[in-house]
């Protein structure tokens, strides 16, 4: 019997402790499977590059602009979007009625006061000539009296006497009339004045209508493709709201942006990069672009162009600020890729070549030359009317606006001086200064301005400047021949105008088989530096303690920890000076660390946090 027991107790021993065995060896079976993964360290040349997301855009861009006619404006004829607009055709038109119900007020004002110069002058010329009858009379009888007077010796006391009080009077009369006859002709002379003013007055009003009516179409400055602006006359706004597209039929408000002319035969890639890239970065790095309409193909590009200060898109959800980069983009490996001809290709760079030399202006970082106009002379565009193109043609940003000694405004586009060229434009302000002797014309009188546009031409003509026609305006007008005929802003005449020709639309226009359009997104890779034969790592290899950098070397199934010295980072490699040789195995992750464990509990920072910047503690 106790046999039994003891064999029971012995089998019921046995049971529990391979019970207990058996537990604790599946407890400790997930860690004896836990794996740490590791590369091995490489020796090689490394390239340091930076990758952003940019935009395309054309280099060169000319905004139109609603010009000042006294009001809202209403939109009669615009080009399709995404025409393809030839130099000097139609882009839009502005309904000219209210123009021309005015210009024939102003037409029958002026008419009316020339009649009534032509009054004045025929009653003027009668009342000299009665004046000049009522003199004649008057001195004859002064003449008669005189020769009364001398037969006073052979009459009486009484009578003499009459002859000289006759006489007396004959010359008191002769002297009021002579002087009545003054005053009436210079009363006829100022209401002559008067009415002469009011007819200056009405050809200047008559020419700025005639001048405004030249605004209501608005011309391509060059070859470029159309895009129309929003209609945001309205003025309110939410977010998520879609704005319709300006057509015909909306009004508009005067210097609101109605199209833009894009010249694609020359593109570029705007992106926005970050505080730490930005410091990488510098005019004339290379870079690769691959656009998503044609993600096979790699195209090559520079940096073009850097802005100074950080912004922050507010339309976006990313509050940072970042810096604007601009990428040139070589047109013929662009074309190429997109299958065009060499002979379409060399038409592309021609037009490209001929917009350079026009005086528009490129991108927001490089505005080309610098805009004058006729300010106090009254060459400017009449009632601060802008004209086309008044964003694109101004000074260089950071300019200060101002008025030099010789009365000309800087800035601000769309002057007449639109069509000069840079050179011409510094010979215009030579002598512009030299014809003025360092006086602004503002505080010349009307003689002293006439003097000054007399100089101005004969230096203009010595330094072999020719201005369009109408730059050389003046105040009356007389001083310049009257109504100019050319556009403001622009140099088109009438002639121009009246040619003019909507653009056909793109479904009927073959010229647009080869282009890209504006506002397509590229893919972004900057070569910031590159370092041959390197010793290197994967970020996520390198770990810190307290600052001090470290790596986990694998060797026979066991880790060990090794400090190494950082010679460069980037986001997902770590260059090494010393601590590690090529082809050691590195763990990508912490083999020590504890399964389970909370954030924070370790002290040991690495992965791709730690290899940042940012990342040490």
């Amino acid at each position: 019997m106790i046999k039994k027991i003891l064999f029971r107790l012995v089998m019921l021993g046995i049971v529990a402790g391979g019970a207990y065995y058996a537990y604790r060896f599946f407890q400790l079976l997930p860690h004896r499977q836990q794996q740490v993964a590791t590369t091995a360290v490489r020796q090689s040349d490394v390239v340091v590059r930076t990758y952003s997301r940019g935009e395309l855009r054309a280099v060169r861009s000319v905004t139109l602009t609603a010009p000042n006619l006294f009001g809202t404006v209403q939109v009669t004829r615009m080009a399709s979007l995404g025409a393809l607009a030839k130099e000097k055709d139609l882009v839009v038109e502005f309904d000219d009625s209210e123009l021309l119900s005015r210009i024939e007020e102003k037409q029958l004002a002026l008419d009316q006061t020339e009649e009534q110069i032509k009054k004045s002058k025929a009653d003027l010329a009668i009342r000299n000539n009665q004046d000049q009858v009522e003199l004649l009379r008057t001195r004859y009888a002064v003449r008669r009296a005189e020769l009364e007077v001398k037969r006073n010796e052979l009459l009486s006391a009484i009578d003499a006497k009459k002859n000289d009080l006759n006489l007396e009077e004959a010359r008191r009369r002769l002297k009021q009339l002579e002087s009545d006859i003054k005053s009436r002709l210079q009363q006829a002379e100022a209401e002559l004045a008067v009415l002469q003013e009011q007819q200056n007055k009405s050809i200047l009003e008559l020419n700025r209508e005639r001048q405004r009516l030249m605004q209501v179409k608005l011309l391509a400055p060059m070859t470029g493709l159309v895009a129309i602006r929003q209609n945001r006359a309205g003025g309110f706004f939410v977010p998520g709201m879609q704005i319709p597209d300006i057509r015909e039929g909306d009004q508009v408000q005067p210097g609101m942006p109605v199209a833009d002319v894009l010249d694609l035969s020359e593109l570029e890639v705007i992106s926005r990069v970050g505080e730490l890239d930005r410091a990488n970065l510098r005019e004339g790095q290379d870079a690769i672009l691959r656009l998503d309409s044609i993600p096979n193909k790699t195209l090559h590009g520079k940096i073009k162009t850097m802005s100074g200060t950080a912004s922050a898109n507010v339309f976006s959800n990313d509050p940072a600020k970042k810096f604007d980069v601009v990428f040139s983009v070589d047109m013929k490996e662009l074309l190429t890729a997109l299958g065009a001809s060499s002979e379409q290709i060399n038409k592309v760079l021609a037009t490209a070549e001929a917009n350079r030399k026009k005086p528009v202006a490129a991108n927001p970082f490089v505005m080309g030359g610098d805009a004058v106009m006729m300010n106090a002379a009254g060459a400017g565009a009449p009632g601060g009317a802008g004209g086309q193109g008044m964003a694109q043609f101004g000074s260089a940003p950071g300019e200060a606006q101002g008025r030099s000694p010789s009365g000309f405004t800087r800035g601000g586009g769309g002057g007449r001086m639109g069509g000069l060229t840079a050179d011409q434009r510094a010979k215009m302000r030579a002598a512009t200064q030299k014809a003025s002797g360092g006086k602004s014309v503002a505080d010349m009188n009307d003689a002293e301005r006439a003097e000054f546009r007399k100089k101005l031409q004969v230096e203009l003509k010595k330094a072999g400047v020719e201005l369009p026609q109408g730059m050389m305006g003046g105040r009356r007008g007389g001083d310049s021949g009257g109504f100019s005929g050319v556009q403001p802003g622009t140099g088109y005449t009438q002639k121009d105008l009246d040619a003019a020709k909507l653009p056909p639309p793109p479904e009927d226009d073959a010229q647009l088989e080869m282009l890209l359009r504006p506002g397509m997104l590229a893919d972004v890779e900057i070569i910031v530096e590159r370092i041959p034969n390197a010793v290197h790592v994967p970020s996520q290899a390198l770990f810190e303690r307290e600052g001090k950098p470290f790596v986990y070397i694998r060797k026979h199934q066991v880790f060990e920890e090794r400090p190494v010295v950082v010679s460069r980072r980037t986001e997902s490699t770590v260059v090494l000076t010393s601590g590690v040789t090529p082809g050691e195995l590195v763990a990508l992750a912490d083999p020590f660390a504890k399964e389970g464990a909370k954030k924070g509990s370790n002290e040991t920072k690495g992965g791709a946090m730690g290899a940042l910047p940012g990342g040490k503690k």
